[in-house]
């Protein structure tokens, strides 16, 4: 008797691991229509327009012999999508098969190119503009053979002697940047405006035997409106360019946010997909149940039972 239950169980536990060796190795059954149609129903979100990543069902595909996973989403490189939107905000979200994000990206990009090159544009506009006014009402013989003549006693501010401690910029020889920067923005230049006037006189009003005071304060510096009009219009000329930089920044940081979003994503989408590759090939055996046991049906007698349990 002993022998004999010993002999059962012996070829029970045989074709208990025989069954999960054939689980594991062996191919996915053929399936019939009904088992198929099972199978759409339980995977019903995979064929629905909900999913965004398996909303067609050209991903999917229930035939005769399984449900088989197509290449139309194969492996996307996130390296490839990273550099793709480095290069082109948007175009990494496209490579990865995205359909909204590209014209998000796409636009932010557009939109920030048109910004810096519109303000760039206005910026180097109101450059000529206030350059021109320079040349119209600031004059270099006011500022040299009248103001340092009379009061330095030299008409080169390179020349002036260190008692005249305001005077602390050399003009340039000729209208670079720099000329036209300093002519508005230093007092020590501000006689050279031709509508300079300081307790009534203009530079005109002065000689050298009576120079004009030196300018060491408010005081004593004369009133330009013109020389207040070209530092507005200068200011507003810096603001456009520093608007214009700003809008390379957001470029930058647009692509960055596309590039590791790309990235990242289809990374993600990779370990989707292959996750549901993985469950759909396992879907024959993921909804069967298989227990083993000994039922005792006579007093001298006990029989193996392997009992089967299939979810619908």
């Amino acid at each position: 008797m002993i022998r004999s239950i010993n002999h059962k169980i012996i070829y029970l536990c045989f074709l208990i691991i025989l069954f999960f060796t054939y689980a594991k190795s062996s191919p996915i059954p053929k399936e019939s229509v009904f088992d198929n149609e099972l199978v759409k129903i339980k995977y019903n979100s995979l064929f629905n327009n909900n999913n965004p990543v398996l909303a067609s069902d050209d991903n999917f595909v229930v035939g005769n012999d399984s449900v088989k996973f197509l290449n139309n989403h194969q492996y996307k490189s996130p390296a490839k999508a990273f550099f793709l939107s480095l290069a082109l905000p948007g175009l990494g979200q496209f490579y990865y098969g995205s359909k909204v994000k590209p014209f998000i990206f796409l636009g932010v990009e557009a939109t920030s190119w048109a910004y810096y090159f519109k303000w760039h544009n206005d910026g180097n506009d109101i450059t000529d503009e206030f350059e021109s006014f320079n040349r119209d009402h600031w004059i270099r013989d006011n500022y040299e053979n009248k103001f340092l003549q009379w009061v330095a006693g030299v008409n080169d501010d390179n020349n002036v002697g260190t008692e005249f401690y305001e005077i602390t910029h050399h003009l340039p020889d000729t209208r670079t940047q720099q000329y036209y920067e300093m002519t508005g923005k230093y007092d020590q230049f501000s006689w050279g405006w031709d509508d300079a006037v300081l307790n009534g006189n203009t530079i005109d009003d002065y000689s050298s035997s009576n120079p004009p005071p030196r300018v060491l304060n408010d005081s004593t510096t004369p009133y330009s409106a013109n020389r207040l009009f070209y530092e507005r219009r200068r200011k507003d000329a810096n603001d456009k360019f520093d608007q214009a930089k700003k809008m390379v920044i957001l470029s930058m940081t647009n692509r960055l946010i596309s590039a590791f979003e790309a990235f990242f994503m289809t990374k993600h989408i990779n370990k989707k997909m292959n996750h549901k590759e993985s469950s759909l090939k396992r879907k024959s055996f993921s909804s069967m149940k298989f227990s083993a046991k000994l039922k005792s049906l006579h007093s001298k007698r006990d029989t193996p039972y392997l009992t089967f349990t299939y979810k619908f």
